[in-house]
C-alpha cells in the first residue's frame, strides 16, 4: 500500500458492486487513497487472478458469500490460504443477507484474518476494518518509506516531461536555462556540469548536478514559456506549490527523531529542528498532496 488502495472484490452483482465501490472509493479519497478495485464475479476468475499475480498488491478483499455459481465465499478463501508457496493473508471481508450461516461456515474452518457482515451494513464494516489496515501505514517508517518512494516516482516524471520538453520549438530556451541552473548550484562539480563530452540529456539524467529541485524550476519554467498560449501547458507557481508540499515535507521526513508527546507522536527534524506533529490527519495531507502532484505531472505529460 502507497497511495493506491487495491480492493479484490467477489461479487456476482455488477450493480451492487459499482454502487458500494463509488461509496468505498470517497471514503478512501477522504483518507488520502485512491482506490483501485478488481471485479471477479466467481471462483474461476478469483483462481485466473491468483495464476495472474498472487494477489500479492491487494490490500483487502470484499467477498460475496453466496455466489451464483453455487460457491461458498470459505471455497475462495481456502483455496487462497491453502497455497503452500505463495499463500495470500490478507484481511477479507465476507458479506452475506444470511450473516448467522456465514459464521456458522467460518467456524467449521477457523480461517484467521476474516470479518463478516450483514449486506446491509457492509459499508460501514468495510471502512472500520479499512481503517485499522490503514493505520498499520500510520507509522514513522512507513509514511517516511512512502514519501520517498513516491518522490523518487514524481522525479522520473518530471524527467520525462523534461526530455520531451528538450524537443520542442523551444528547445534551446529550456537547454540555456537547464545550463545555468546546473552550472549556479553545483560549482563542487563543475567538472561533471561542463564537460562538453556530456550531452544535455546525460547532464539532466545525473541526479548529482540535475537535482529535483531542478526538475520541478523547469517544470515551472514549461509554464512560464507557455502561459501566452491558446494552450498553456501546467499550472502557476508550480515550484513554490512542489517545494513546499512535496520537497520540504520530503527532506523533513528524511532526518527525523520520534517522541510520544500527550499521546501524541511528535517528528523533529534533525536538520532543522522544527517540531513537525505527526498524527493520522497528517499522514491524509501528505497522502492527498502526493495525489494531486501526480495528477497534475500526468496531465503536463499528456500534452507533450
Amino acid at each position: 500500500m502507497r497511495i493506491s488502495y487495491n480492493i479484490l472484490w467477489v461479487e456476482d452483482d455488477k450493480q451492487y458492486y459499482e454502487a458500494n465501490l463509488e461509496l468505498i472509493d470517497d471514503f478512501l479519497d477522504d483518507n488520502g487513497f485512491e482506490v483501485k478495485s478488481k471485479l471477479c464475479r466467481n471462483f474461476g476468475e478469483v483462481e485466473a487472478e491468483y495464476q495472474n499475480n498472487h494477489l500479492k498488491e491487494y490490500d483487502i478483499m470484499f467477498i460475496d458469500f453466496n455466489l451464483d455459481d453455487k460457491v461458498y465465499g470459505s471455497e475462495i478463501i481456502e483455496f487462497i490460504r491453502s497455497q503452500d508457496d505463495n499463500s495470500i493473508l490478507t484481511d477479507v471481508i465476507f458479506y452475506s443477507s444470511d450473516i448467522e450461516s456465514v459464521r456458522d461456515k467460518l467456524k467449521e474452518n477457523g480461517f484467521e484474518g476474516v470479518y463478516t457482515s450483514p449486506r446491509t451494513e457492509f459499508i460501514g464494516k468495510a471502512e472500520k476494518v479499512i481503517l485499522s489496515t490503514i493505520k498499520k501505514v500510520q507509522e514513522v517508517n512507513p509514511i517516511r518509506g512512502l514519501i520517498m518512494a513516491e518522490t523518487s516516482d514524481l522525479d522520473n516524471l518530471m524527467l520525462e516531461i523534461i526530455n520531451k520538453m528538450l524537443l520542442t520549438e523551444h528547445k534551446e530556451t529550456y537547454e540555456d536555462y537547464i545550463k545555468s541552473e546546473v552550472e549556479s548550484t553545483i560549482k563542487k562539480n563543475t567538472k561533471l556540469a561542463n564537460d562538453e563530452n556530456n550531452n544535455i540529456n546525460d547532464k539532466i539524467s545525473d541526479s548529482r548536478i540535475f537535482t529535483t529541485f531542478h526538475k520541478a524550476k523547469c517544470i515551472n519554467k514549461l509554464y512560464k514559456q507557455t502561459k501566452a498560449s491558446e494552450n498553456p501547458i501546467g499550472k502557476e507557481k508550480f515550484f513554490s506549490r512542489y517545494d513546499e508540499s512535496v520537497i520540504s515535507v520530503r527532506n523533513n521526513f528524511a532526518h527525523v527523531k520520534e517522541e510520544i508527546r500527550d499521546g501524541e507522536k511528535v517528528l523533529i527534524s534533525y536538520s532543522t529542528g522544527k517540531e513537525i506533529v505527526f498524527n493520522e490527519s497528517e499522514c491524509i495531507k501528505i497522502r492527498k498532496s502526493l495525489i494531486e502532484f501526480r495528477k497534475e505531472l500526468e496531465e503536463i505529460n499528456s500534452k507533450l
